[in-house]
């Protein structure tokens, strides 16, 4: 895969050009990297060619030619008096429009940097802003210098997409992770404290954190992966030690709450469903690997059908709890317990709906596929702490009235993020939202 990167400076945001036979062009290689939240090599590649350490800001576009794939980046030198190569110059936005980019998505890509940095929307990242950086590493620095760790590694950047951007320092108490959040998910800091002060057996606390700009400040949570694991009794465990939870923590509701996460009572779906019918339709109809006509017809057919299943879950004894709302990639297998991490998404709903993202990723091709029973027997697993509301019989029907019901709120966690990311981040997420509308599809039996 061909990557392109626009490098700009960190003072006025002219973009640094190379000259090519075609007349300017930008840093480029060829990279196996397909995961394009991945940044830690586009940086390295810089400092290569450049001489110079460099910040990602965001994938600014992608496609595919007869050459094959492609993604254009911005980046940011994180120095403003750096030597750049022989030839190479910094453009304003009047010398870039007359340069003369060899390559006609550089040159529209350019433009699109500069009419950023001009007239900023509103849903960009945070860390898309060439200043954005130096705060978080002043930030950084000085929250762990008063937790008394001593930095041992310079601060080097992991991740950046549409949701976070993450950076690792190494220190004397071993490695520490910074993560951003965009603002409709800054919660995530405050709710990791209270996780970690609620539920102790769920997450280690965060060393710190800063709810009003959504960062947090992590520990080394470890790196063995539950979903890589082919032992089905961690597996079983792991949802026991999180059903567990989510039944203590019926009584504190309230408490969740007001941490400002969203509410996805079975009250509140109801309201969100002609809404976000009406969303996913607009968004999906048409577009490329889109919903077909069919699929966007029987979408609208479902409103009626499912406020009933709403209703008809309800009447079961299952309250509302705690949900992380994405269980399904982000549990590590720590010594004889778990860490569950990444919580962006979590919110208060009915627990059954935590199971989606798990029965929904890992029963076909995965580390369990040779597990024929793998799925009853997790389902059990996690029922299981429920057998006080009800017996294990009528958890089953509930937990099976409620599997639709799971796609749906996976739906709407995935409109609720397309509504409020940039258009650019969009494309990362938008196979997630066809992904679970046809599912819900699927389980409402719907599907073509």
């Amino acid at each position: 895969m061909k990557y392109s990167v626009i490098v700009a400076h960190p003072e006025d945001g002219s973009v640094l050009a190379l000259p090519s036979s075609g007349g300017w062009t930008v840093p480029s290689f060829e990279s196996a990297v397909s995961d394009s939240r991945a940044v830690e090599h586009i940086n390295a590649e810089m400092r290569k060619q450049l001489g110079f350490e460099t910040w990602t800001l965001k994938c600014a576009g992608r496609g595919e030619t007869n050459d094959g794939r492609w993604r254009l980046y911005f980046a940011v030198a994180r120095r403003k008096c750096v030597s750049i190569p022989v030839g190479a110059k910094w453009l304003g936005s009047n010398e870039a429009s007359a340069a003369g980019f060899d390559e006609a998505r550089v040159r529209t890509a350019v433009e699109k940097w500069f009419h950023e940095l001009d007239s900023p929307s509103s849903l960009s990242s945070p860390w898309e802003s060439v200043g954005w950086f130096p705060s978080v590493c002043g930030w950084m620095y000085a929250q762990l210098d008063a937790l008394g760790f001593i930095t041992t590694t310079p601060i080097t950047q992991q991740r950046a997409w549409g949701l976070s951007c993450t950076t690792k320092v190494g220190t004397d108490k071993g490695d520490v992770y910074f993560k951003g959040t965009p603002p409709f998910m800054a919660h995530e800091g405050s709710a990791m404290q209270a996780v970690a002060q609620q539920c102790p057996q769920l997450l280690p606390a965060p060393l710190t954190s800063d709810a009003e700009r959504g960062w947090v400040l992590m520990p080394d949570y470890g790196s063995e992966m539950l979903h890589e694991c082919a032992d089905i009794e961690r597996w079983e465990e792991a949802l026991r030690t999180f059903s567990k939870v989510q039944v203590e923590q019926v009584e504190h509701i309230g408490y969740w709450l007001s941490l400002n996460i969203p509410d996805r009572r079975l009250s509140r779906m109801v309201e969100m469903i002609d809404p976000l019918i009406a969303s996913c339709a607009a968004t999906l109809a048409d577009g490329v690997n889109g919903l077909s006509k069919s699929e966007v017809d029987a979408l609208r057919s479902l409103s009626m059908p499912l406020k009933l299943m709403c209703a008809r879950l309800a009447q079961y004894p299952v309250p509302h709890t705690l949900v992380h709302g994405d269980l399904g990639g982000n549990i590590l297998i720590k010594d004889e317990g778990y860490t569950f991490f990444d919580w962006t998404d979590v919110c208060v709903s009915h627990p059954f709906f935590e199971m989606a993202t798990i029965s929904g990723a890992y029963f076909d091709e995965s580390v369990l596929k040779d597990n024929p029973d793998a799925e009853i027997r997790l389902q059990d697993a996690y029922l299981e702490p429920w057998s006080e509301v009800m017996p294990m019989e009528r958890l089953v029907e509930a937990f099976e009235a409620s599997r639709p019901l799971g796609a749906l709120h996976q739906t709407m966690t995935y409109m609720w993020i397309l509504t409020n990311i940039s258009p650019d981040a969009r494309p990362e997420l938008e196979g997630g939202l066809l992904h679970w509308v046809r599912s819900l599809l699927r389980l409402c039996g719907r599907d073509f």
